[in-house]
């Protein structure tokens, strides 16, 4: 079995993906509120440097 393999992905498994995802967060993000308030600029730095290399290849080609 290959853990990494080539596919392309139809519109709605990817927008379903991303909002299985989105809801796992606001859940974990409920649950862990008083972690996530006091961390709450470490996580979004976090999540801006994570979100800074897809958007530069999207825009590079």
């Amino acid at each position: 079995m290959r853990l990494f393999i080539t596919k392309t992905w139809h519109w709605s498994n990817i927008a379903l993906l991303k909002w299985s995802a989105l809801f796992l967060g606001m859940l974990l993000g409920a649950y862990f509120h008083e972690y996530v308030m006091k961390n709450a600029w470490v996580i979004v730095i976090c999540v801006l440097l994570f979100a800074l290399r897809p958007a530069a290849a999207y825009w590079k080609e």
